[in-house]
């Protein structure tokens, strides 16, 4: 079994579409947690109107919003997770219907895994919001960029992925590990709140500085990036001083991890 864990923020539309790509899934042995970083009435309707015809164990935790507070929202799901392997995606990567199957295929001990994206253009983007699931897309579909990652060869994946010790290329939004690791690191770390992404890299660092390595998935748990503007930073800032910070210390422990959540936010729906 595993939680999977959704992080989300006023996309009821793509979040409707993650959810929908869950329930498809090839396999059932999952339970879902949305980890809501304080988001609208129109998302909480968006997930009572879908608890109501999902035959899994789903849970709808949200705090005030904030700001970015993607470390703590995830802190809070995983209070919550009943399961014993954790799976982190974003509300914008609708699955294959072999995502879950794929990590619970490549899981073992001392490792955690890292998948890849597909990104869609922007038509197919809201062709599927506007039919709320997500279609069969091939490989060879107009206008894919990462298109690699579309393709599915779990064999050759498995034959290609090999345990690294570090690499500084880590993201969360397609990302699992075993819950007693979690808790080696003390999750995430509430200093990384107030900036996108930073908090990925680090609880991956202090991993590795457990002896934890990181297994990239190859041509398996595949996910597709709707398409949505972003706003590229191009400046350093503070918190990339403490990512450079915490390898050269070898920090290990979170600062303000999973151990010190604090008792705001509260579980909307069961």
């Amino acid at each position: 079994m595993v939680s999977i864990i959704i992080t989300t923020y006023n996309w009821p539309q793509a979040l409707k579409v993650v959810l929908s790509s869950i329930l498809a899934q090839t396999v059932s042995e999952y339970e879902i947690i949305i980890a809501d970083d304080g988001s609208s009435q129109e998302t909480e309707n968006m997930i009572q109107e879908f608890l109501r015809d999902c035959p899994q164990r789903c849970v709808h935790v949200r705090h005030k919003d904030e700001g970015i507070r993607q470390a703590r929202i995830k802190n809070l799901a995983v209070k919550y997770a009943k399961q014993k392997y954790l799976l982190f995606i974003d509300h914008d990567v609708p699955l294959h219907p072999d995502f879950i199957k794929d990590h619970l295929a490549s899981r073992q001990v001392n490792c955690f895994l890292q998948g890849k994206r597909v990104f869609l253009p922007e038509s197919l983007t809201n062709e599927i919001l506007a039919a709320e699931c997500l279609p069969q897309i091939s490989p060879w579909q107009k206008g894919l960029e990462n298109r690699k990652n579309a393709f599915r060869f779990p064999k050759l994946g498995q034959w290609m992925s090999h345990p690294k010790s570090f690499q500084q290329s880590l993201r969360g939004c397609n990302l699992s590990m075993h819950y007693d690791d979690f808790l080696l690191v003390d999750g995430y770390d509430e200093v990384f709140d107030q900036a996108w992404g930073r908090e990925d890299s680090d609880i991956c660092y202090r991993l590795f500085h457990q002896g934890i390595c990181v297994k990239n998935l190859w041509f398996s748990g595949i996910q597709y990036h709707l398409h949505h503007r972003v706003l590229k930073k191009r400046q350093r800032d503070v918190l990339d001083d403490e990512l450079d910070v915490i390898v050269q210390e070898k920090r290990s422990i979170a600062k303000i991890g999973f151990s010190k959540l604090s008792d705001e936010g509260d579980v909307i729906a069961v």
